[in-house]
């Protein structure tokens, strides 16, 4: 264990009809070598917190085991928003850092939390606000998506700051609090997540970070097991509401557009399927990309749409509800 280490750190996990993912990283997260001092799930819906378990009991135990360490808090679902479901639990946090992850995501090893909070000593004198983790597709996920985990996600750190905008393009913004751990101080400071958005709270937010004069960290050291298996209508839904959310903030989006990086990772994953001759991979993954791409046009033109449609399309379809109910 790194011997600079004193500050602390608590975990919010984010869920809402977890599945076993969600157990196996509880345990993994009590057998980090610098532990938690609270473990805050945060869950949306709880007539369906087990639903989706195969071995109930052994959660159950789990919770029971160490309800010392673990706070289970819910919420309905019609109250959740990604912003604010986030600052209320990180209110309920008292650490130097947070580590905010989803219920589908699963620690890669035992040092991910030491890694995490290491890179903000390791960029100590670049303020750091952020430290996020590297995902690595799941073993049953896709070539495909693999491929894509590694593009977005590859094994060298990054320090992302406002001198490198121009370098790095819009993922000069990007972080993913799939698996991310900020600072709170900094975070209290900088007025937490924006709240009644569709989805990026974390792009948003390190957006702010940085033109503040903060940096944030990708660590490569800091591993988490995180994947999908979307069909191509989960693509074009999840695309949808990256649309909406672009379209809502166009200060950020005009200047630095998204859509050259979207072309990279297009080139890069088809090579890559083309070189190892996974010809139908390719043609599967191709057609992916075009859902993708008509949900994120979809959702940056939503406005043209009526509020029934957008629900239809939405993968967040509660956003748009609430909407609804304000007409």
């Amino acid at each position: 264990m790194s011997s600079w280490n004193n500050k602390k750190y608590d975990v919010v996990i984010l869920t809402h009809a977890p599945k076993d993912d969600l157990v196996n990283s509880i345990k993994r997260l009590l057998s980090q070598t610098i532990k938690a001092e609270k473990i805050i799930i945060y869950n949306t819906d709880e007539n369906v917190f087990y639903k989706n378990i195969s071995n109930k009991d052994e959660l159950k135990n789990l919770l029971a085991n160490n309800a010392d360490l673990i706070k289970v808090v819910n919420i309905e679902e019609k109250d959740f928003d990604h912003g604010r479901a986030r600052n209320a639990a990180a209110d309920l946090c008292s650490s130097d850092y947070i580590l905010f992850l989803t219920d589908d995501a699963v620690p890669y090893d035992d040092e991910l939390c030491e890694n995490l909070m290491e890179a903000f000593e390791a960029y100590s004198t670049f303020n750091v606000a952020v430290s996020y983790a590297r995902q690595i597709a799941k073993d049953k996920a896709k070539l495909k998506e693999k491929y894509v985990r590694e593009f977005n996600y590859p094994d060298h750190d990054i320090i992302k700051m406002k001198s490198i905008e121009e370098e790095l393009g819009i993922k000069n913004y990007y972080c993913s609090n799939v698996c991310a751990m900020y600072d709170r101080k900094i975070f209290c400071e900088l007025g937490k997540f924006e709240e009644d958005i569709i989805l990026n709270e974390d792009t948003f937010y390190v957006y702010l970070a940085i033109n503040k004069g903060c940096s944030v960290v990708y660590y490569a050291d800091a591993k988490v097991l995180h994947s999908h298996n979307l069909s191509y209508r989960e693509q074009f839904s999840r695309n949808f509401d990256i649309g909406v959310s672009q379209f809502e903030r166009k200060e950020i989006f005009e200047k630095i557009p998204s859509a050259k990086e979207g072309k990279k990772m297009l080139l890069n994953v088809s090579m890559r399927l083309l070189s190892g001759f996974h010809i139908i991979m390719f043609i599967d993954f191709v057609i992916e990309c075009f859902y993708r791409y008509m949900g994120f046009k979809k959702g940056k033109n939503f406005e043209k749409l009526t509020i029934d449609e957008c629900i239809k399309y939405a993968s967040n379809k509660n956003y748009f509800i609430k909407k609804k109910k304000d007409l």
